[in-house]
């Protein structure tokens, strides 16, 4: 019986869970003789990503201008965490480091004890493949019309300062740019004072986002009889929707959210929510055409009806650790096929393969596996 315990040393649950339908090849960059490796890659390739520290591209020969030297034609994707310029661009980073530069982390993280905790999943990983992969679209159209290729930056910090807009922005007026209201400056020095993570996030969504009122009432979760419910809906028709529906206190416009009589009508809320199943309250709010939903378990979320009724859910076979489930490609074409052929490679598994794509004969690839330039671990490969 095979179950997810059965990964081998160079096999990991998670990279098999986000990988479907690459090839695996491994090279030891560090060699001199990996460069014929390297610029066989870029004259066979369209697209290069590189995904390292500034510091490190020209180190292993993967930088924009080794590689346009190699092919003009190129497309080269750098991917870094900080960005290529600034103090920090030669900086190794992961998703935490820039949720929390970024003050991503600051509206998004859970709190123990005082201090924030990181958000799962990575969502500035995702979403900075993503902006790549438009970078990328529009490079290969230039090229297209231009005959050149050229050099696309993306950066998960880019990436989170987008993601959290509107919150991570704003107005100064007449004060110079880089300028703190009061409110700003006081959260500021409660900071240095000593002030712990949920003081500090309820100052800032009281104080200085206090034209926030609206999230804690119509754009929320609410625990319920069995469970949980979401509610979103912001314009003035659906509010007032969501008041027909419930019978809640509508609130007065001049309400802030520091208003007791505003907690009050929260807190009214909250109860009547919690008196009734989910599914009660779905049918009700959307029976008057209210926006809300359930509020899934990650493992829910993969055999949700609505997930399994598109195309957002594919099913592949690991060859050690069984069948597994993870999310498929987020977009469909009317007419150009798009999905998973297979699901995540195994180590190395596909490096005489790749190769011989790009031009190396059977015996300059075997040279590289005895040197321990490249490890080939395919199915023709068991006797090498």
């Amino acid at each position: 019986m095979r179950s997810a315990r059965d990964f081998g040393p160079t096999e990991a649950k998670a990279f098999s869970l986000i990988n479907p339908d690459k090839r695996s090849i491994a090279v030891d960059l560090g060699s001199p003789q990996a460069t014929q490796v390297i610029e066989g890659l870029f004259r066979w390739a369209d697209v290069v990503l590189v995904a390292f520290k500034q510091s490190d591209l020209a180190r292993y020969g993967i930088d924009w201008d080794h590689a346009q030297a190699v092919n003009p034609r190129l497309v080269h994707l750098t991917h870094t965490p900080f960005g290529p310029d600034g103090p920090d661009a030669n900086q190794g980073g992961y998703d935490v480091l820039v949720q929390a530069l970024s003050g991503m982390g600051f509206t998004m993280n859970r709190s123990e004890k005082g201090v924030p905790l990181a958000t799962r999943p990575a969502v500035n990983d995702s979403g900075t493949g993503i902006a790549g992969a438009l970078g990328v679209v529009a490079a290969l159209r230039h090229r297209d019309q231009t005959g050149r290729g050229q050099r696309v930056d993306v950066s998960l910090l880019a990436t989170a300062l987008n993601l959290s807009l509107p919150t991570v922005s704003q107005f100064t007026g007449d004060q110079p740019v880089g300028s703190y209201s009061q409110e700003q400056s006081d959260m500021i020095d409660e900071r240095d004072q000593g002030a712990g993570f949920d003081q500090l996030r309820h100052d800032f969504e009281t104080n200085v986002m206090a034209g926030q009122r609206n999230f804690r009432l119509y754009f929320r979760h609410y625990a319920t009889l069995d469970g949980l419910l979401t509610v979103a809906g912001l314009s003035r028709g659906l509010r007032a929707k969501f008041h027909d529906a419930t019978g809640i206190t509508r609130p007065a416009g001049t309400l802030t959210l520091a208003d007791q009589e505003f907690q009050d009508i929260i807190e009214e809320a909250e109860t009547l929510f919690a008196s009734a199943s989910t599914g009660h309250w779905i049918e009700t709010l959307r029976g008057v055409g209210y926006p809300c939903g359930r509020y899934n378990l990650p493992f829910e979320a993969l055999n949700d009806p609505q997930v399994r009724a598109n195309w957002f859910v594919s099913d592949f076979d690991h060859p050690t650790a069984g069948t597994y489930s993870t999310p498929g490609m987020p977009l469909q074409f009317s007419d150009t096929p798009v999905g998973f052929s297979h699901g995540s490679p195994l180590f190395a598994a596909h490096t005489t393969e790749v190769l011989t794509e790009v031009g190396l004969s059977p015996a300059a690839i075997q040279a590289l596996v005895d040197a321990e330039v490249v490890v080939a671990n395919g199915p023709d490969d068991q006797d090498s």
